[in-house]
């Protein structure tokens, strides 16, 4: 036999085809990704009206639902400009403290 048999899994362990792995995870990523999608297509397909859309110097008409994507998207890389900035600023912090703590220690021997 090739695994172990069901008395030598420990209780509460998983057996071994319920690990998760990077391809359920890719699978999970897949499903949610393609439901998000047929959501925002039913949202285009619902607010085809058009409207009147001014933003700093540019103005046009454009339908509804597709100006409410262009500020989502704005808005959602404005976020991760944000985020991006503070994990950056978060990891100098932790490389400055792992240098004073290697700088600060006697040389190991």
């Amino acid at each position: 036999m090739d695994g172990p048999s069901s008395s030598e899994i420990p209780p509460g362990e998983p057996y071994p085809g319920e690990r998760r792995s990077r391809l359920s995870g890719a699978w999970t990523a897949l499903v949610v990704g393609v439901v998000a999608l047929l959501v925002i297509l039913v949202f285009v397909l619902q607010n085809q009206q058009s409207v009147e859309v001014r933003f700093l110097t540019f103005h046009g008409r454009l339908p509804l639902a597709i100006a409410l994507l262009f500020a989502v998207i704005l808005g959602a890389i404005i976020v991760l400009a944000f985020g991006g900035g503070r994990i950056l600023q978060l990891r100098l912090v932790a490389r400055r403290a792992r240098q004073q703590r290697a700088e600060a220690s006697p040389p190991a021997q």
